[in-house]
């Protein structure tokens, strides 16, 4: 018996659909920017011929045949090109399965049409349960592949609309390369509180001035270290950070500085002075990938929210219990897992 692409989609097997919605769920959450199908062969997988067999069940029959009868009947293969339509079918998010993740499934699938000839006899396909099951696994897979196909579709991005996104958002890639000094201060809680954060500002204001006239941050941070009698001095070197690292009341004015200027003293946790050494802003080409990834996200984030905006559940909150935040998406991906 040959298995065809019509009879593979027909079964379908709700193994197949758990491991690949386990294994996406598991997978990156962010939209790819292509559409990368199931078909994405390896290297030793392009030597395998479309009508080449790539699972052999031997002693599977054709309905109403027992093994021994006509040995050839009962010889199911599938082949690579029917294995390969079922994959791509059943892969809504359109990422590539590694060599390990197909191996798991031929394995189970072939476990699966073994079982399917026995429940099939058993009448189990004729059950309410197995109606009700298939109900769930129709909603969900009408609700996959219709995500699945708003991401393969956002995901075709002009140029224009990349230069534009990046242009509009040129500041978030502006990266300065600073060096960090700090005084720790303490809540001014008391009387004594209130001097010793004195004292640290005034640490501090003299610190900054040792940077403006072109002290190494590195020396005057050991420095103040040594006057507190501690030999932990922090690390000065941050390295190239954006304008989301430091906090928003700080970014307009560290952002402004020219390379080699010094900040005012900044009241954080400590008592912060930053130099900017070098100023840069990435480029559009090397951004790329990440403004693609960004964008699709939020057309797939703004397509969502607007479907489930127009219409609202309701709970019955004495029956289902009040809402839990879920720690996974969907919830009830593991109900028939």
């Amino acid at each position: 018996m040959r298995i065809s692409g019509a009879l593979l989609i027909r079964g379908m097997l709700a193994c197949v659909m758990s491991a690949l919605s386990a294994w996406a769920q598991n997978s990156e959450t962010q939209p790819s920017t292509s559409v990368q199908r199931a078909s994405e062969q390896a290297p030793n997988q392009a030597q395998v011929a479309a009508s080449d067999v790539v699972i052999t069940i031997h002693g599977l029959c054709e309905q109403g045949k027992q093994p021994g009868a006509d040995q050839k009947s009962c010889t199911t293969v599938v082949t690579q090109e029917a294995f390969e339509k079922l994959l791509n079918s059943m892969n809504v998010t359109n990422k590539p399965l590694s060599q390990e993740t197909r191996r798991n499934l031929a394995e189970t699938y072939a476990d699966y049409l073994v079982l399917e000839k026995t429940a099939v006899e058993a009448k189990l396909d004729q059950t309410p349960q197995f109606a009700e099951i298939m109900r769930w696994w129709r909603l969900r897979t009408l609700a996959d592949m219709y995500r699945g196909g708003l991401q393969a579709r956002f995901a075709q991005l002009s140029a224009e609309e990349v230069h534009a996104y990046y242009t509009e958002r040129l500041p978030s890639y502006e990266r300065i390369r600073v060096e960090r000094v700090l005084v720790p201060r303490a809540p001014a809680k008391s009387d004594d509180d209130k001097e010793a954060d004195e004292k640290a500002l005034q640490m501090a204001q003299a610190a900054r001035e040792r940077l403006v006239k072109g002290e190494s941050p590195a020396l005057v941070q050991k420095d103040i270290y040594t006057q507190l009698k501690s030999d932990a001095a922090p690390v000065t070197n941050l390295g190239n950070l954006g304008r989301s690292s430091f906090p928003k009341d700080e970014v307009d004015e560290l952002f402004s500085l020219k390379p080699g200027e010094v900040s005012k003293v900044e009241k954080e946790a400590s008592y912060v002075i930053y130099k900017v050494n070098t100023k840069e802003t990435l480029s559009e080409e090397s951004q790329r990938d990440e403004i693609a990834r960004e964008i699709v996200q939020r057309k797939f984030s703004d397509a969502m929210r607007a479907i489930n905006e127009s219409a609202t559940p309701e709970f019955n909150d004495a029956y289902l219990g009040p809402h839990v935040a879920p720690s996974q998406s969907p919830h009830v991906a593991t109900l028939h897992q």
